[in-house]
Formats: C-alpha cells, structure tokens, sequence
C-alpha cells in the first residue's frame, strides 16, 4: 500500500501498489502520480504560479528514514 495525503486539505488515504501499476504503468513516476492525485487542488495552481499543493507520499519518508546505506569494504 502507498499512503497518500494533504496535510493542509487533512485528506489522506491508501492506494494499492499493484492497481496504479495496472491503471498507470510501471514508469509512472510519484511526481507524475502526485499531479493526478492532486487535480482539482486549488491550491496546486495559485494564480502568482506557485504550487502550494501539501499533497505527498508519507510512506516514502519512512521507508528513507529506516534505509541504512552500506558502509564501503
């Protein structure tokens, strides 16, 4: 599962890895992902052109956070 949230909407939801791979692809980046899961955001346009959007992938944060590199022999 892939979670997925918007800190300043407070949405937030799951969404199963295997059926974005089906519906999208496998080269589907999380950049490309998050613009889709984020349309209709009035935040992800603001009219001076910045994106605002909170929209992210919180398990992707966790998943770096417990990652130890290998250390060079």
């Amino acid at each position: 599962m892939i979670t997925v949230q918007c800190k300043p909407c407070g949405q937030q939801g799951e969404l199963d890895r295997k059926a974005l791979v089906k519906q999208f692809g496998a080269s589907m980046r999380f950049v490309d992902l998050r613009r889709r899961m984020a349309m209709g955001c009035d935040k992800m346009h603001c009219p001076d052109g910045q994106d605002r959007c909170g929209t992210g992938f919180p398990c992707l944060l966790e998943a770096a956070l417990v990652f130890e590199p290998q250390k060079p022999t």
